[in-house]
């Protein structure tokens, strides 16, 4: 039986990883050894799991995501719910014990929020071991709402703490909790799956950075996917993330700002270890496939970060190929089961498929053995890429029958069953019946008429150059102030430009190469700063420097 891969199986590392940075601080009931037992409890609304059961056969049927966690309420506020307890020197703080009964682990859901300067939140488990926080400003969404990491087991006390300089300003609405049912233990992927640390990554880095595992958030609950950062034409950093339809396609408006995307979620070393990662909250939706999970079409789905992605992530903008060509071996990167980033490669050709509606929307793999197992794919890895061997995306995993063990995930399912990756090129617009604001080129494409796109380390500004095919220019002098000499590499023919552009992205020259190697320029009229030196062939940049003007 073919299978969406989204999550069936809740998986968690015993070691907490938090999907925001947060302040580090220690709550201030802890700093002041305030009686943990000395706060009032609210029990949210009951679980029903018999009526979670009988639902989940239904979404199962029907293809859809399926949820480690559902809603249940929880109605609370600062100013009719829990205790305050006074501080010296005029601060304050809020405490509230939530309880829902049964559940494996929790997740707290916050509308109308507002966290004055100096405020913080911090939810820590009973045993007060897992204590996540402190959360700030800078974690509410622009609609304010907020949402919290996972704590394990089923009751937490939420902590707010008030300076006496914004005493009374702050609002926190506890509105919701996402009330974890599924197995959350050490529920490890398959045996055969290989680690993206491993020696089959070596050469896939930069893609590796481009992936992220999503919580995916509905109406009714959440599950996780797997999506990536994608580059556009514009090269202006965009957080374009593509992952699959059917992920998201029960999600409304008021729950974009809720999905978390998590970052370098990955051993550092080959199956061994903890695993590392970082991660934003909130996101909007831009385009998708609207053909029921690829019932009718490709299954793609596009969301943008409402937020940038710190520098110390080592994001990726990944590359991407809209062009028909099959590709000739590659490697898919994804979250088996929400696990640790894994790494599935194969050598062969892929075929034109289809996933039971047009021909031609889908990309057939079959996986190969390699030197530390036999990747595959399984639920939580649907929306993650297949790169082809030039390192570009050409298509969105959608679902399959490839599995660590023969009819264990279904009949018909083994090692060399395949999986079915909808087609960048489907997705891009030419065959792809949408509407033209649904279709990736108006989002990937918005500078010229190019179907492929190289990746990028960061692909704006001064701080990050693209990856390129020739080494640097040679620059001097450098810093300058009145002129510029330009030494393009060797391999540079006559038939491209050079570019030369400011931190905004403000063209200051462009000059076309004609034949020569060596460049004179008057930097007179350039203001102070840094400037980026992009040479251009065709309609790809091939080699890059910087140059920083002075008065």
């Amino acid at each position: 039986m073919m299978r969406f891969l989204s999550l069936s199986l809740f998986f968690v590392l015993a070691t907490h990883l938090p999907a925001q940075e947060f302040t580090g601080a220690i709550p201030m009931s802890m700093r002041y050894g305030l009686d943990p037992h000395a706060v009032p409890t609210l029990e949210a609304s009951p679980f029903d799991a018999t009526a979670a059961a009988m639902d989940d056969a239904v979404r199962d049927a029907a293809n859809k995501l399926p949820l480690y966690a559902r809603f249940v309420v929880a109605p609370a506020d600062l100013d009719h719910s829990g205790v305050w307890t006074e501080l010296p020197g005029g601060d304050r703080i809020w405490r509230l014990r939530v309880v829902s009964p049964g559940a494996h682990a929790m997740e707290l859901f916050f509308s109308d929020v507002y966290l004055p300067p100096g405020s913080q939140v911090h939810v820590y488990d009973d045993a007060r071991e897992q204590v996540i926080g402190g959360s700030t400003a800078a974690h509410v969404q622009a609609d304010g709402s907020f949402t919290t990491d996972m704590v394990y087991g089923d009751a937490c006390t939420v902590e707010y703490h008030e300076p006496a300089a914004v005493r009374g300003e702050g609002s926190l609405h506890l509105e919701k909790v996402a009330h974890a049912y599924r197995m959350v233990a050490q529920v490890k992927s398959g045996t055969c799956e290989v680690d993206v640390n491993c020696s089959e990554g070596a050469n896939w880095v930069n893609e590796r950075n481009a992936v992220v595992r999503i919580r995916v958030v509905i109406p009714t609950g959440a599950g996780f996917c797997t999506g990536t950062l994608v580059n556009n034409t514009a090269s202006d950093c965009k957080g374009y993330i593509l992952t699959a339809f059917h992920c998201t396609e029960e999600s409304v408006t008021t729950n974009y700002p809720s999905y978390q995307f998590r970052f370098q979620f990955q051993r550092t070393v080959c199956g061994t270890g903890s695993a590392t990662g970082s991660g934003l909250t909130g996101c909007a939706r831009r385009a998708g496939s609207q053909d029921q999970g690829g019932a009718t079409g490709s299954d793609y789905s596009l969301i943008e970060l409402t937020s940038a992605i710190p520098g110390s992530y080592t994001p990726y903008w990944a590359g991407w190929d809209a062009g028909t060509a099959a590709p000739v071996g590659g490697v898919s990167l994804h979250h088996p089961d929400s696990d640790v980033k894994k790494i599935s490669t194969f050598s062969g050709t892929a075929s034109s498929a289809t996933w039971g509606g047009p021909n031609g929307t889908h990309w057939r793999v079959v996986w190969t053995a390699t030197a530390n197992g036999h990747g595959v794919t399984e639920p939580g890895s649907s929306g993650s890429p297949i790169f082809n061997s030039a390192k570009k995306l050409v298509g969105t995993l959608t679902g399959g029958l490839s599995c660590c063990t023969t009819n264990a995930c279904g009949s018909g399912t083994s090692l060399t069953a395949p999986d079915y990756y909808g087609k960048m090129s489907y997705h891009w617009g030419a065959s792809n019946p949408n509407p033209t604001l649904e279709q990736l080129h108006w989002w990937l494409a918005p500078v010229g008429t190019a179907t492929s796109q190289e990746g990028s380390v960061n692909p704006c500004g001064p701080i990050g150059i693209p990856e390129l095919t020739l080494p640097s220019p040679e620059v001097f002098p450098n810093p300058t102030r009145e002129s510029v000499t330009i030494r393009l590499p060797q391999q540079v023919s006559g038939s491209g430009s050079v570019v030369i552009s400011d931190v905004t992205g403000r063209v200051v020259h462009t000059e076309r190469i004609g034949g020569t190697t060596v460049l004179d320029l008057d930097a007179r009229a350039w203001r102070p700063g840094t400037y980026m030196i992009m040479v251009v062939g065709g309609a790809t940049p091939i080699a890059a420097a910087r140059i920083v003007v002075v008065d």
